[in-house]
C-alpha cells in the first residue's frame, strides 16, 4: 500500500475488499454451498441447546390467560353491592313521583275552585260540584263562615257530583273567613286531600289560600 493513500482492507473473505475505494465488480454466478451441519437445527436452537428457539418463544407468548376464581368472586361481590343500592332507590323514587303527581293534581283542583268562586261578583258565588253546571253546584256566601259541603274529584281532577267519598280520589273542603284581613275581602282556604277512601291520618293534604273581593 502506497504511503499517503489510506485504505481499509477487510480480511477474512476470499477476496479482500477496499472499504475506502471499493472496486465495483460484476456479480459472480458462482453459488455458495453450505454444508448441512454448518448451521444448528431449529430443534437444538441457533446457539446451542440452552438458548430458546423461535418456536419456544412463540409458544410462551401464545399462552392463554384467564381470570382466577378469586377475581371472579370479588367482581361479583362488587356488582351485587352496587345493585342492592340501586334497587333500594326504586321505592323512594316511586314514592317521590306519586307525591309530586298528587301535589300537582291538588293544585289544579284548588285553582279550579278559586276560578269558580271568582267568576261572579258580590258575596254569593257558585261552586261547581259535577259535570252538569246548571244542577251540580252549591252556593257559597263569602260574607259567612258557614261550613261548605266537601267536593269530590276523580283521579284526573274532574268534579264527580254527589257521590260517596270512597268512590272518589280527591276531596276538597272550602273554608271562608270574611273580612280578613280587611273589610271587603274574604280569605278562601281550600284543602285537598287524597286518597279519600283512606283514614284521615293516612291521607296527603295540601292547603291553598287566596283572597277575594266581596264588593
Amino acid at each position: 500500500m502506497k504511503a499517503g493513500n489510506r485504505a481499509l482492507i477487510c480480511f477474512g473473505l476470499n477476496n479482500p475488499v477496499n472499504l475506502v475505494n471499493p472496486v465495483r465488480t460484476q456479480p459472480s454466478s458462482t453459488s455458495i454451498s453450505i454444508p448441512n451441519n454448518s448451521i444448528p437445527l431449529a430443534s437444538t436452537g441457533l446457539f446451542g441447546s440452552d438458548v430458546p428457539t423461535i418456536h419456544s418463544l412463540y409458544s410462551l407468548h401464545s399462552v392463554r390467560t384467564a381470570f382466577s376464581l378469586i377475581e371472579i368472586v370479588l367482581a361479583l361481590g362488587i356488582i351485587s353491592f352496587a345493585l342492592v343500592g340501586i334497587i333500594g332507590l326504586f321505592p323512594v323514587a316511586m314514592k317521590s313521583a306519586l307525591e309530586s303527581q298528587r301535589e300537582t293534581r291538588a293544585a289544579h283542583i284548588a285553582q279550579q275552585i278559586f276560578t269558580d268562586l271568582s267568576s261572579l261578583s258580590g258575596t254569593n258565588r257558585f261552586l261547581i260540584t259535577g259535570t252538569n253546571f246548571s244542577t251540580d253546584r252549591i252556593t257559597v256566601n263569602l260574607s259567612s263562615s258557614d261550613p261548605i259541603p266537601p267536593v269530590y274529584f276523580d283521579a284526573e281532577g274532574y268534579a264527580m257530583g254527589n257521590i260517596a267519598a270512597v268512590d272518589a280520589t280527591y276531596g276538597a273542603t272550602v273554608l271562608i273567613t270574611p273580612n280578613n284581613p280587611i273589610s271587603g275581602l274574604a280569605q278562601v282556604q281550600t284543602t285537598v286531600s287524597t286518597p279519600t277512601a283512606a283514614a284521615e291520618t293516612n291521607r296527603s293534604s295540601y292547603t291553598f289560600v287566596t283572597l277575594m273581593n266581596t264588593q
